[in-house]
């Protein structure tokens, strides 16, 4: 077995698999009702709204893909990317949400690009996709102002879930996350575009700081990583920016469409499209919190306790199961397709 699959080991598949399960078979037995399946019938609407998923999640993908292909310099081939992007998205569903980096950082690395230049590229995404994030969630904001963060409590499917209520009445807190991923994106704007050098400079002396002594040459090897990103993406052309903004936005915006798609194709009463996807933009933030593996239980009780007033009483659950197959399930099987023969191409290359 190789040294790549031995880090992949089995408990980490089955512990969000089964968090995942547990819950949705929970949520299903103690929300699902029989009669509420009357409301749902083979319409334009329905046929429209699963189609628009699927062409969403394809969006987003390909976005990926180009952006990764991008910030590579093309280093790697259309299904070398696919395998990369693929191996990326199962490491976000086995992984806690802190865990996330290294891992990316280990499958980068093993597709053939060096550690420096596999840093680089994870710093530049990371950039681009909270640059997105805030800015669209600042948009958003403008249009609708606190609304975006106010909720009823009038949704039938929340009665006797004290853990959905809870996290419904916790959504107007939801500007901390946009101020933390905010913070975050000025940080790396500034790092990697405005002081790389003194940024550097910071990460050393902080790394000699006694509290950090057991992560000294970690945080020092950062610093010295940031200046080498900063080098790496300077000369760039404005295209290559330009280029990069675009892919990057497809990929995050058709990320939140994909369940406002869902939503609309099983919506039974007024559909704002504006405040749905406002909604979409703070499930985000609660299922970023480091939580269990791939934000599994915690995704889909946010998504019923934040859009619950536009799914039929009765079939929040099986919605949610639904929105969870097309953005979980789906990358962790082919998450388990693809890594044996990338696993195949990382032992033969090492």
């Amino acid at each position: 077995m190789s040294e790549s699959t031995q880090k992949i080991n089995l408990w980490k598949l089955l512990i969000p698999v089964s968090i995942g399960v547990s819950v949705s078979v929970y949520l299903i037995t103690t929300n699902f009702k029989l009669d509420a399946l009357h409301s749902i019938h083979l319409t334009k609407k329905l046929l429209l709204g699963l189609s628009l998923g699927v062409l969403v999640i394809t969006s987003r993908d390909f976005a990926f893909m180009y952006k990764l292909r991008l910030s590579t310099g093309n280093k790697m081939t259309w299904l070398k990317t696919f395998q990369t992007i693929t191996m990326w998205e199962f490491g976000a569903c086995i992984t806690p949400k802190i865990s996330e980096a290294p891992f990316t950082l280990f499958v980068l690395k093993n597709s053939g690009l060096t550690y420096g230049k596999s840093v680089a590229v994870l710093m530049l995404n990371a950039f681009f996709d909270n640059m997105a994030f805030v800015l669209v969630f600042s948009i958003l904001y403008l249009l609708l102002g606190n609304n975006m963060f106010l909720f009823s409590f009038d949704c039938p499917d929340l009665a006797g879930h004290q853990i959905m209520q809870g996290i419904r009445g916790f959504a107007d807190k939801a500007w901390i996350g946009y101020v933390i991923i905010l913070s975050a994106c000025i940080f790396l704007g500034v790092a990697l575009f405005m002081l790389p050098h003194a940024t550097k400079k910071f990460f050393h002396h902080i790394s000699l700081f006694r509290i950090f002594s057991r992560f000294q040459k970690s945080i020092a090897h950062l610093g010295d990583e940031v200046e080498i990103t900063a080098h790496e993406f300077r000369n760039k052309p404005t295209a290559f920016w330009i280029k990069m903004s675009i892919a990057t936005f497809i990929n995050w915006i058709s990320r939140y469409l994909l369940a406002v798609s869902l939503l609309y194709a099983f919506a039974v009463t007024d559909f704002d499209f504006i405040t749905v996807l406002s909604r979409q933009y703070v499930l985000w933030i609660f299922t970023s919190i480091p939580t269990t593996p791939g934000a599994t239980g915690v995704a889909e009780l946010s998504f019923i306790a934040l859009n619950c007033e536009f799914m039929p009483v009765g079939l929040s659950a099986a919605i949610a199961l639904v929105w969870r197959i097309y953005s979980y399930y789906l990358y962790l099987i082919l998450g388990m397709i693809v890594l044996p023969r990338w696993a195949k191409q990382v032992t033969a290359t090492s």
